[in-house]
């Protein structure tokens, strides 16, 4: 697996398999394999110890090799008792071969394979533990050849010893090595795991700041277009206002052309009201700030937004800590809650619903207020850009795409959060959590 492959998985939120789930997997090969190849050395052996009226060598084969076929039939087993079966099958040949049958070569064989195979699949300790047990076995074939009446004389057991203290050599060396080996491979596996999680965050963190520019661009973008269109449209709209208030006096009060100078009039309010809201992202608001009680606030904005609700809609304010205060500019306060207020109310319009203002003590000298409704809710797509500027869901008669946007700036000057949930069919809840104090303590610093 190359390092590109790898860190295409950590990105996808997955991880390159450790050395372990390595292990295991060769271990279920070999297990295999030995099980498809095990007639190569069992039926030669079956059929020479049986020629040599050697029974008991005929029951341990079959034993041994129908264990093996069973091994490879229950992967699903602890992997530990495969590994710990496959080393005590290859001692157990080794340490019976050479008495029973005379094949010396055979036994040192099995004997240097059974510390390869425990260094592969077993923990280092265990392996070094098996090596041991290799020498208590060569130590104690060699005694068990040399006492009078074993099938060997004086030279052929000095060569038998020679013979496989070599073989213990070369079993030890390669068992060093492999474990030296895997030792290296899963502390680079270990390594690379590390990297590409560290990647994986900091492509996570590139994301974010990228978000993050992209918005502040678009206040920039949206600051320089204000700074250059505010002091334009409100020459504009000073003279239609004054001059339209002139007209509106000199007509009889309650005539067609009196109210239609009264719309007119409002028509440029909205006007001048949108250009200074555009204006306050452009240029940073010097309000006074004081205590101010959250309750109280709620309760004022409920009522303005009570009569404009539609019939089907209800609304409802709860404080469980009405002397909480929020250091801030209250006509700031009543803006963010009657825009979350209003948009609540308008994705209620055909769903109907109950609109609710919730206040609540964190007990941190914080205080969460959450606004939910009941209505149509958002999908993922529309959720990641509601607070964008100038972003919107609503037609243009209804909404500038400013309100959140503008609730955002505020509530973050505040020092807080603000932070949108919902899905399609749901309804949406926006928290915002701020710094506050109880009634009667000195303000936050």
């Amino acid at each position: 697996m190359t390092l590109t492959t790898d860190l295409t998985i950590a990105s996808e939120g997955l991880a390159p398999p450790g050395l372990s789930e390595w292990r295991r997997r060769i271990l279920d090969r070999t297990v295999l394999t030995a099980a498809l190849l095990g007639p190569l050395a069992y039926l030669p052996s079956v059929w020479l110890s049986a020629r040599e009226h050697l029974w008991g060598l005929v029951v341990l084969d079959t034993v041994l090799y129908g264990w093996v076929i069973i091994l490879a039939l229950r992967p699903r087993w602890p992997y530990h008792f495969h590994a710990g079966s496959m080393v005590a099958m290859v001692l157990l040949l080794a340490l019976v071969i050479g008495p029973m049958t005379g094949l010396r070569e055979t036994a040192l064989v099995w004997l240097e394979f059974a510390s390869i195979v425990a260094a592969l699949f077993l923990p280092r300790r265990v392996a070094y533990a098996v090596f041991g047990l290799s020498l208590l076995a060569l130590a104690g074939l060699s005694v068990f050849m040399s006492v009078p009446g074993a099938p060997m004389g004086s030279s052929a057991w000095m060569a038998w010893v020679v013979i496989g203290c070599n073989a213990v050599f070369i079993g030890g060396t390669v068992m060093l090595t492999l474990t030296v080996l895997l030792r290296g491979l899963e502390e680079t596996n270990k390594s690379l795991v590390r990297k590409v999680e560290e990647h994986r965050q900091a492509e996570a963190a590139r994301r974010q700041l990228e978000a993050e520019l992209r918005r502040s661009q678009n206040l920039e973008i949206l600051g320089t277009l204000a700074s250059g269109i505010t002091h334009d449209l409100k020459n504009i709209l000073q003279p239609i206002m004054v001059l339209t208030e002139l007209a509106r006096n000199d007509q009889a009060p309650g005539s067609p052309a009196h109210q239609r100078l009264g719309d007119v009039l409002a028509a440029a309010e909205r006007g001048r009201d949108l250009t200074q809201r555009i204006l306050a992202f452009s240029r940073p608001r010097t309000a006074s700030r004081h205590l101010v009680p959250v309750a109280t606030v709620l309760e004022e904005v409920s009522r303005l937004l009570r009569p404009t609700l539609p019939l089907n809609v209800r609304i409802r304010v709860l404080a469980d800590s009405p002397v909480a205060h929020v250091e801030a500019d209250s006509i700031e306060l009543h803006q963010v809650f009657l825009n979350l207020g209003t948009n609540a109310a308008h994705a209620m319009r055909t769903t109907g619903g109950e609109l609710l203002f919730e206040l609540r003590w964190l007990g941190t000298n914080q205080i969460a207020i959450q606004v939910r409704d009941e209505g149509i809710g958002m999908d993922a797509a529309t959720l990641a850009r509601a607070c964008e500027p100038l972003f919107t869901t609503k037609s243009e008669q209804e909404g500038t795409g400013l309100g959140l946007a503008m609730s955002l700036r505020i509530v973050e000057g505040l020092g807080g959060t603000l932070k949108l949930s919902s899905s399609p069919g749901n309804g949406s809840t926006a928290e915002i959590i701020l710094p506050a104090v109880p009634e009667g303590e000195p303000p936050l610093a």
